[in-house]
C-alpha cells in the first residue's frame, strides 16, 4: 500500500512538472514577430522576405545597412516576362510587428542566376552595402559583358559599372558619375584587373553588339 502511495505520488511529480516546461515552451516567442535568433538564420530571413514580396526573391540578408538599430533586410527581385527583364534591390526595415519596404530600386541590367551577392563593408561608410556582379553569366566564346552593383541603402544609391569583352579589343570598363569616391572606384577597377589586366576604363557606356 505504501509503495503505491510513494509510486501515485512519484506519477504525480513527473507529470506536474512536464505540464510546467510545456507551458514555458509555449510561452516563448514563436519567432514570426522577428526574434533576433530567428533572424540570425538565414533560411528564416529568406522566407520572411518571400512572405512579404512573393517567390521571385532569389536572395535575402539581415544586415545593418543604415544608421537605425531595428533588423533590417537587404533582398533581390528577378523579373523574366515577355514585357521586362531583370533584377531589383529591395530594403526592408522592421516597424513595430511588421516590415516595410523602404527602398526598391529601379529594374537594372542583371540576373542572380550564377552571380555573386554579398554585405560589404568600406572603412568610409558606417553601415553596410551590397555588392552583386553577374560574373561570367554573360560572357561566353566571343566575349560578352559583366553587370556589377554596390547597393547604398542608407543613400538609396546604387554604384554601376559595366565591364564588355569583346574579340581582339582590350576590355572596357565603364562606372557610373557618381562614383566619385575613390574607394569605391578603385574597388570596382581592382576587382576587373585581375582578370582583365589591359583593361581600359571608358567615360561612355555602351550595349554590347549581340549581331
Amino acid at each position: 500500500m505504501l509503495s503505491s502511495k510513494i509510486f501515485i505520488g512519484l506519477f504525480i511529480l513527473i507529470f506536474s512538472l512536464a505540464y510546467i516546461s510545456c507551458g514555458e515552451k509555449d510561452s516563448q516567442p514563436d519567432g514570426d514577430e522577428g526574434s533576433t535568433e530567428d533572424f540570425n538564420n538565414p533560411e528564416f530571413v529568406l522566407q520572411k522576405a518571400k512572405a512579404l514580396l512573393g517567390d521571385d526573391i532569389k536572395f535575402a540578408y539581415k544586415g545593418t545597412f543604415d544608421s537605425d538599430t531595428v533588423i533590417q533586410i537587404a533582398s533581390g527581385i528577378e523579373i523574366l516576362d515577355s514585357e521586362q527583364w531583370g533584377i531589383k534591390f529591395v530594403h526592408l526595415k522592421k516597424s513595430g510587428k511588421k516590415f516595410e519596404n523602404v527602398f526598391e530600386s529601379n529594374l537594372l541590367d542583371g540576373s542572380f542566376k550564377e552571380c555573386l551577392v554579398q554585405k560589404i563593408k568600406f572603412p568610409s561608410f558606417d553601415y553596410e552595402l551590397v555588392y552583386y556582379s553577374s560574373l561570367d553569366y554573360f560572357i561566353g566564346s566571343g566575349g560578352g559583358e559583366v553587370f556589377s552593383y554596390l547597393v547604398n541603402f542608407n543613400q538609396k544609391e546604387i554604384f554601376y559599372s559595366h565591364l564588355i569583352s569583346e574579340p581582339g579589343q582590350a576590355a572596357a570598363l565603364f562606372l557610373s558619375e557618381n562614383i566619385t569616391m575613390p574607394e569605391v572606384r578603385n574597388f570596382f577597377i581592382s576587382n576587373f584587373k585581375r582578370e582583365y589586366p589591359a583593361l581600359q576604363v571608358v567615360k561612355a557606356d555602351k550595349e554590347l553588339n549581340q549581331n
